[in-house]
């Protein structure tokens, strides 16, 4: 998803009681369900520091799922090897039976 100025799609969120109109090219059930999300994670983490300010909430946040998205891209990229380092010995099996 790509949120843009300039896009036909325009939805109404609210987020930790603040309404956005988002434009994006989405779906707008898609847009409405990550704003759930952000809204849900957010509302989390002002629940165990109630007394931060929300920018400090935001920040917190985002830091959060920063490290989960840096958690899973690395997880893809060690299954990702993990999977063509298989291949590659599958393959040589393969290429060493054809030939004996």
């Amino acid at each position: 998803m790509h949120l843009a100025e300039e896009q036909d799609t325009t939805v109404r969120v609210t987020i930790l009681g603040q309404e956005y109109p988002i434009r994006a090219d989405a779906d707008a059930e898609y847009i409405r369900g990550i704003a759930a999300f952000l809204d849900d994670r957010l509302r989390a983490v002002y629940q165990t520091e109630p007394s931060r300010p929300l920018l400090k909430i935001a920040i917190l946040t985002a830091l959060n799922l920063s490290d989960e998205l840096f958690t899973l891209r690395r997880e893809n990229r060690e299954m990702t090897e993990q999977f063509e380092q298989k291949v590659r010995e599958f393959t040589d099996h393969l290429s060493r039976g054809l030939v004996d």
